[in-house]
């Protein structure tokens, strides 16, 4: 009987072990506007947990997700609390040289949306104001900002910006394409008369925890695998998007 039990307790913890490996414990950063992020009556749900959880089974792995605080983000990854976080870029990641780094998973689009026709360039907006997002930083705009020629006028989301466009109360705003395009669904008229005025392109990536479950290999096969599955575009096409490469 001894003998048994100690067995049945030796399989329990090779099956617990082996559950624990095949988890994926991503983190997905606090405050991210619809559709990368939708929380709903605690549920989490939205692009980035579609592509994600992807990825996951790509893996043989079963995604588990946190919505982390931006503050907390960086040190959970250099602990290993968390394995990935699959929405970041090199440009800005404050870990760029302690956590590595996957293949680039897409393309996030930087745009100025306004009335149509829209200046060719951004120096043309000259002594015009731009709804922007509080404490984010734009490569592109900051000189003119910090000059005065173009006026910024802060907001705590991305949703309050484009619903002041919508509703006439600003004529400009920086956005992604992404958050346009899922808010255009709901309201199409926010399209009408206005056109984008391009700005950049961020490579989105995902960084991977050096002391996590995961390896960039694995990360790196996995993201081939959902590209090439043509499984990306569909779930970009599902909120109203389009994939960039």
């Amino acid at each position: 009987m001894k003998m048994l039990s100690f067995l049945s307790l030796f399989i329990l913890t090779l099956s617990a072990q082996a559950e624990t490996k095949l988890e994926l414990r991503a983190a997905i950063p606090a405050g991210l506007a619809p559709p990368l992020l939708i929380e709903q009556k605690g549920k989490v749900d939205g692009l980035i947990v579609d592509y994600v959880t992807a990825l996951a089974e790509a893996m043989g792995r079963t995604a588990n997700f946190s919505v982390v605080t931006r503050y907390r983000l960086n040190s959970y990854m250099l602990k290993g609390q968390m394995d990935v976080l699959c929405y970041t870029s090199k440009i800005w990641d404050d870990g760029i040289k302690k956590l590595d780094f996957s293949k680039v998973l897409f393309n996030k689009r930087e745009v100025i949306i306004g009335p149509s026709p829209m200046p060719k360039k951004v120096s043309d907006l000259k002594g015009e104001t731009i709804g922007t997002m509080l404490q984010y930083v734009y490569p592109k705009l900051d000189p003119y900002f910090a000059s005065g020629k173009i006026l910024r006028e802060d907001n705590l989301s991305e949703e309050g910006n484009l619903k002041k466009l919508l509703n006439g109360r600003i004529q400009y705003v920086v956005t992604d394409q992404i958050f346009f395009d899922y808010f255009r669904l709901e309201n199409p008229g926010i399209a009408k008369n206005r056109e984008g005025l391009y700005l950049t392109d961020y490579p989105i990536v995902c960084s991977i925890s050096r002391k996590g479950r995961l390896t960039k290999p694995e990360i790196d096969k996995a993201i081939d695998d959902v590209k090439a599955s043509g499984k990306l575009k569909a779930l970009f096409k599902k909120y109203g998007s389009t994939y960039t490469d």
